[in-house]
């Protein structure tokens, strides 16, 4: 829409262009071919204002002119046509209103008639140079919407992304407790149905947070908390957790159940391949502006380790990558009989 691209920014412009058109017309009638001072005020201001308000629908032809469907002969006749139009409804209304201006001055209309040729001529020139800047306008703002609507569509990829993996973490989950379940209806009953109750109050705390696009360090450590009662119920004085947190980071922002994948692969490889006492030791630190969070769990290095998908700490890098736009942000350590997943998150 014309109201669109000429805002309160650009309409001050488009009058000014004419302003100062208005003004070289007036020197030129005035000191070129001798036209009185009133005569020339009013003839510059005149062919400029009728010149503005026909631009006005030029501008809408433009805009409303798909390149893409017409060849170039089609817009060359469009132009000509356009063109021919203009000048004709131009000079024609500013001949007629000049004509009431100077009471029919048979000296003035007979100068305005010897130079109508020029006139037009001058008219052209100025309609190409309105068609071409025009043009200019409307496709840099047709670039910024498409570059816009590229954006949203990638932001709702992006969005699409994220959560296909946060619902790949939860199932993941939810797969393993059921399991651990199933196995201790049938050795302890009643850690079954302790482990029941500590799975609802985890997955109730889970869904409140699964819209939520950032969650804290503190509800974070809280659901890791539920989490590890659920594995202590099976694995009882065997689990050992270690919980080292420097002050005033609770508060930081973290991707909603970021952590929780970590400490499922501690278990996982960690407690499960270990027949004695085996830890989980989750440290924060802030560290140049950082925040650093850290899993670490030991193993037994002489048993074989238990296989998985990977599906846990490979939707954790995703997710890293997606949400802060970095590649650089987990890194994975190994010693003889420990493994560290340490994660970044960027300053508050």
């Amino acid at each position: 829409m014309f109201t669109k691209l000429y805002n309160n920014k650009l309409l001050p412009v488009y009058a000014g262009a004419w302003l100062a058109i208005a003004v070289v017309h007036y020197f030129i009638v005035t000191t070129q071919i001798g036209v009185g001072l009133v005569m020339g005020i009013s003839e510059a201001l005149v062919f400029s204002s009728v010149f503005a308000l026909l631009g006005i629908g030029l501008w809408f032809l433009v805009k409303f002119t798909d390149l893409e469907k017409l060849n170039r002969q089609e817009m060359i006749l469009r132009h000509i046509t356009s063109s021919t139009v203009t000048m004709v409804i131009w000079f024609g209304s500013s001949y007629l209103i000049l004509g009431l201006v100077s009471g029919h001055d048979k000296d003035y209309m007979a100068m305005l008639n010897d130079t109508m040729v020029v006139r037009i001529l001058a008219g052209l020139l100025l309609y190409i140079i309105m068609l071409s800047v025009f043009y200019l306008l409307v496709n840099n703002q047709n670039l910024k919407d498409r570059k816009a609507r590229e954006e949203a569509l990638q932001n709702l990829l992006h969005e699409s992304e994220l959560n296909s993996l946060r619902a790949q973490i939860k199932p993941h989950f939810l797969f393993n407790s059921l399991n651990s379940i199933s196995s201790l209806t049938v050795t302890n009953p009643e850690k079954a149905q302790e482990m029941v109750i500590n799975l609802s109050e985890f997955m109730r705390y889970s869904l409140s947070f699964s819209d939520n696009k950032m969650s804290t360090l503190k509800q974070e450590l809280y659901h890791l908390r539920l989490y590890l009662e659920i594995e202590k119920v099976r694995f009882g004085g065997r689990l050992r957790v270690e919980e080292l947190m420097e002050q005033g980071i609770l508060e930081w922002p973290l991707p909603p159940m970021i952590l929780q994948p970590l400490v499922e692969n501690a278990v996982k490889h960690g407690v499960y391949d270990t027949p004695g006492q085996s830890f989980i030791r989750i440290a924060g630190r802030v560290t140049d502006g950082w925040l650093e969070i850290s899993v670490t769990n030991n193993f037994d290095p002489e048993l074989p380790g238990k296989k998985g998908t990977g599906t846990g700490l490979t939707n954790v890098m995703k997710r890293m990558q997606m949400v802060y736009g970095m590649t650089n942000l987990a890194k994975i350590s190994k010693t003889e009989n420990t493994f560290e997943v340490k994660l970044k998150f960027p300053g508050k």
